[in-house]
C-alpha cells in the first residue's frame, strides 16, 4: 500500500494482485492471484485484505482497509466497477450480530449465532 498526498487529496494505492502463498508448490507461488475483496455486514461496507491460503486451497477475509459509507447496492456497484469479488456475512436472525463463522438453523429461526444456540439451549 502506498498512501501520499497531491495537491488537496490524500491518495491510497492498493495492491490490487498479491503473489499466491504455497508453500508446498514454489512454482505456484510465482502466480498471481486478488488483494482485495469487498465485504458486507448489517453494520458496513468495506474492501478489506484477501489472505491466499493456496495450499489448503483455499481463502480468508482479512482485516478491513477501507470503509465506506455507502449502502449494499451502491458498494455491490463500486465492487463490480473496480473488478473485486463481493462477499456478504448473515446476521443472526434472532439477536441480529454479524455471523462471521458457522451459524445454526432451527425451525423457529433461519441462522442463528453461537450465543443464541447457547441461550436457546439447542444441541
Amino acid at each position: 500500500m502506498k498512501i501520499y498526498k497531491k495537491g488537496d487529496k490524500i491518495i491510497c494505492e492498493l495492491d490490487y494482485w498479491q503473489h499466491k502463498n504455497n508453500c508446498y508448490d514454489p512454482e505456484e507461488e510465482k502466480e498471481l492471484t486478488s488483494n482485495l475483496i469487498g465485504v458486507i455486514t448489517e453494520d458496513d461496507c468495506s474492501i478489506s485484505h484477501l489472505i491466499d491460503l493456496s495450499y489448503k486451497d483455499d481463502q480468508q477475509i482479512g482485516m478491513p482497509i477501507i470503509q465506506t459509507s455507502l449502502e449494499e447496492e451502491d458498494f455491490k456497484k463500486l465492487c463490480k466497477e473496480i473488478g473485486i469479488d463481493c462477499h456478504k456475512y448473515p446476521s443472526c436472525s434472532r439477536c441480529g450480530k454479524v455471523i462471521y463463522g458457522s451459524y445454526t438453523m432451527s425451525k423457529d429461526y433461519d441462522k442463528l449465532c453461537y450465543d443464541c444456540v447457547h441461550e436457546l439451549g439447542i444441541d
